[in-house]
């Protein structure tokens, strides 16, 4: 009996006399769901599909999906190893002009260039890049990708700036654009005008007001913008379109009576790191206000010690009060909740917030009374937490200060507390936070993030 069952199941995994693992199935379907299937691989690797058959044979020539990366080269280079980089960003050259050269007629969706490489090899090619890129502009691109790993050099040369052309501003097909380290001078750029244009990422460029006010006049549906190590001069950005912001690491090069605004009424998302080091003086720090009155969800983490006073004009939680999901950095919550907490409305939608690298020591009271403002808070999320400050050392805490009103929201289900030592800080941080859950059903979870292996992931659960 176990016999006949081998010999049927055998028997059903041939189909027209082959087994069925030798029929190609993939070779059936229509170019447009191929070209899906391609569009997961790069230039270099989906070229190479044309020696899998005669079907394949032609199929990378109207490919709508071109990712070239450089890194995906191997370095030929002299036997003493010398002239590896050099070799390889020449193939790197041949293999993108020659694919562009052979690709038949045909719109493009997507087309990412990533490559790294030398000043005199760049200076020498900066022309055969710019005429990539016009090619691609000129097939109704959709989503253009352009990375560099060699922004100090760019930034000084023309010739090499001149690889990304004016009209990338003015492609009217456009929805998706990422540039690293590779950028036009802002001056240089006269127009934008890109009315398609939704989401745009920029990484280490060099960013003047003018360009961005111009940026939003130009895109006017522009949904998504993310910058990445950017600096510069430019002291706002005012959009009507915007719903996703992200401003991760820039430096803003403005004066001592200029602040850092953001007037985005349908903003739905906001991110912030600021990038600035602990040590940076605090005169040389813009002031940050917020209008984002449909914001839903938002994470401020600033590494700097501002120096809020009551005369300061930070508008931080003001302008976050909206938020249904919350992140900040505890590093800057002690400033934000002393001078800006009494003048803050009441956080009335706010279900999750997370807190990161909180000292209970200085900022307990602090912690309890912004609670107090979250009457519908649900999850609260305390990572990194324990009773060191920021220079290390333990303080003892009084007490006294800690006789505060306890919170009273019903609606909190989880307190999830991660930190960093055991030994002592465990049972002090549970009984904090029963005292300021008193009146709350809320579970308790603890987990250890300290140096000792074994408490790894350890849970203690209350209530």
């Amino acid at each position: 009996m176990a016999s006949s069952s081998r010999t049927l199941s055998f028997d059903m995994e041939r189909v027209g006399g082959r087994s069925r693992s030798d029929v190609d199935m993939i070779s059936t379907l229509p170019d447009c769901l191929i070209h899906i299937i391609m569009s997961f691989l790069t230039a270099q690797e989906a070229v190479r599909t044309c020696v899998l058959s005669k079907r394949w044979e032609k199929l990378w020539t109207t490919l709508p999906f071109l990712d070239f990366d450089m890194s995906k080269f191997e370095c030929r280079g002299k036997p003493d190893g010398s002239g590896l980089i050099e070799g390889k960003f020449e193939r790197f050259l041949d293999f993108v002009s020659m694919t562009l050269l052979h690709r038949e007629t045909g719109g493009l969706i997507k087309f990412h260039v990533s490559f790294s490489g030398k000043m005199h090899r760049l200076s020498k090619h900066a022309m055969f890049i710019r005429s990539w890129v016009v090619y691609a502009l000129k097939h109704n691109l959709q989503v253009f990708k352009f990375d560099s790993d060699v922004h100090d050099i760019l930034v000084k040369s023309s010739l090499v700036n001149s690889s990304l052309p004016r009209s990338v501003f003015t492609c009217a097909s456009l929805v998706d654009v990422s540039i690293s380290r590779t950028f036009p001078p802002v001056g240089n750029i006269k127009v934008i005008n890109l009315p398609a244009f939704k989401r745009l990422y920029l990484r280490g460029i060099q960013l003047d007001q003018a360009f961005v006010e111009m940026l939003f006049c130009g895109c006017p549906v522009l949904e998504i913008l993310h910058l990445k190590d950017c600096y510069g001069r430019y002291s706002s950005i005012n959009s009507q379109s915007l719903k996703y912001l992200t401003v991760e690491t820039c430096i803003l090069l403005l004066k001592d009576n200029e602040m850092e605004s953001y007037n985005t009424p349908n903003l739905l998302s906001f991110c912030y790191t600021d990038g600035y080091s602990d040590d940076e003086a605090i005169d040389d720090v813009p002031k940050i206000l917020l209008k984002m009155p449909s914001l839903t969800c938002a994470s401020v983490n600033i590494n700097r010690r501002i120096g809020w006073s009551a005369n300061s004009k930070n508008s931080i939680l003001i302008g976050l009060s909206t938020v249904q999901n919350l992140t900040l950095n505890g590093y800057v919550i002690k400033d934000l909740l002393v001078y800006e907490l009494p003048n803050c409305l009441v956080f009335s939608k706010l279900k999750d917030l997370s807190v990161d690298r909180l000292c209970l020591s200085c900022h307990f009271n602090l912690l309890a009374s912004f609670l107090n403002h979250c009457p519908e808070l649900e999850k609260l999320f305390l990572h990194r937490i324990g009773f060191r400050c920021e220079h290390g050392e333990e303080i003892h805490v009084n007490q006294e200060s800690l006789k505060i009103a306890p919170f009273k929201g019903q609606r909190l289900k989880t307190v999830d507390v991660q930190f960093y030592r055991y030994d002592k800080s465990v049972p002090r941080i549970l009984k904090y936070l029963q005292d300021i859950t008193e009146n709350s059903s809320a579970q308790i979870i603890m987990t250890s993030l300290g140096n000792y292996p074994y408490l790894r992931g350890n849970r203690f659960n209350s209530r």
